[in-house]
């Protein structure tokens, strides 16, 4: 596993077990279309499985890395950025 968390980082773990969950998601909606009558009741925990499996692929990607890549403090960045200028300009100091 030393390529995987060279390249992905610290959540490599939380990636395979991620995509681990939306192949199980996956192959279960398959299951259940293959005899033709699918259901939206048929539909729900393969679904479930897969959004689960996608976010948590997503979190460690996102969460996991010690990169330049790890770009998930961009909106927070932006909205303080925005509320220095607006209290700048209102002439608050903090």
């Amino acid at each position: 596993m030393g390529w995987i968390e060279e390249n992905i980082g610290e959540g490599y773990q939380q990636v395979i077990i991620g995509v681990l969950l939306f192949i199980a998601g996956a192959a279960m909606g398959w299951l259940e279309a293959a005899d033709g009558a699918m259901t939206a009741a048929d539909v729900y925990v393969p679904s479930l499985l897969m959004l689960s499996g996608g976010m948590v692929t997503l979190l460690g990607i996102s969460f996991g890395s010690d990169h330049e890549d790890d770009r998930t403090n961009d909106l927070m960045d932006a909205i303080n950025e925005l509320t220095a200028r607006m209290n700048s300009m209102l002439g608050e100091e903090e």
